[in-house]
């Protein structure tokens, strides 16, 4: 009967925190990224970006390979819409979510399909060696998926 009761016990708290023992990703939108405000060298981020800051989400968008290796693609911009057509403006860079893949993780060479991204979402400004601002939001530890 003990082990009746343990094995019961165990279940609901496996179904309580999901199997990797913590809560589902929170739903985030391109949409919640507008906003940013630039006041010299400050930087000001909406609130909900900032709510989310080190926490886990999950968005669907398109890729951008930041470099293939092996037929395949760690890291990558996220962006809502496929650069499809060289009419009109690309999305500015609170539009872009650069995305490094978890290790073990990979995408194929094609970036003509949506996927679903999951990780860790980060909030700051990240410069490159030059000093330029490379970009405003990242995701790390990430794992990504074919939507189609």
């Amino acid at each position: 009967m003990k082990t009746f009761v343990g094995v019961i016990l165990f279940l609901t708290v496996v179904a309580s925190q999901g199997l990797a023992g913590g809560a589902a990703p929170t739903a985030l939108r391109f949409r919640e990224l507008n906003g940013v405000q630039v006041n010299g060298r400050e930087v000001i981020y909406p609130q909900r970006a900032q709510q989310l800051n080190g926490k886990q989400v999950e968005i669907n968008g398109f890729m951008v390979p930041l470099g293939i290796g092996d037929g395949k693609i760690r890291r990558f911009i996220l962006i809502e819409v496929p650069l499809a057509c060289c009419f009109g403006d690309g999305p500015g860079i609170e539009q872009m979510i650069f995305v490094t893949l978890a290790p073990g993780q990979e995408l194929s060479a094609a970036s003509d399909y949506p996927v679903a991204v999951s990780g860790t979402f980060q909030v700051g400004v990240q410069r490159r060696e030059s000093g330029a601002v490379e970009s405003l939001y990242r995701i790390v530890n990430a794992r990504a998926r074919k939507l189609v």
